[in-house]
């Protein structure tokens, strides 16, 4: 039986040394969508999904095709919040589903 591979791409909306950086435009795209594209364009990914708090995040990912099957809660994208428990989060989620 082949393998299944889910790809998490973690996204925050709240930046202190770049407000906003993953919706900042590099070169006419966001810079979240180059994230996108080399997930997208991985041969060891057969799904992908979107972490994040922020609308326009999640707006610009769904435009691309990316699944984004839930919001973070907020208390998991402050700037002392530690990815892990987003991963966890996310992880937690789907088990549930």
């Amino acid at each position: 039986m082949k393998k299944k591979i889910l790809t998490l791409i973690t996204a925050r909306g709240g930046s202190k040394g770049i407000p906003k950086k993953n919706i900042k435009i590099l070169n006419r795209k966001p810079l979240i969508q180059y994230t996108i594209e080399a997930a997208v364009k991985s041969k060891y990914t057969d799904e992908i999904i979107l972490s994040s708090d922020c609308e326009e995040i999640i707006k610009i990912s769904k435009n691309l095709g990316i699944k984004v099957p839930f919001i973070r809660p907020k208390k998991l994208a402050r700037d002392k919040s530690k990815q892990e428990d987003a991963i966890l989060h996310s992880m937690n989620w789907i088990e549930k589903k």
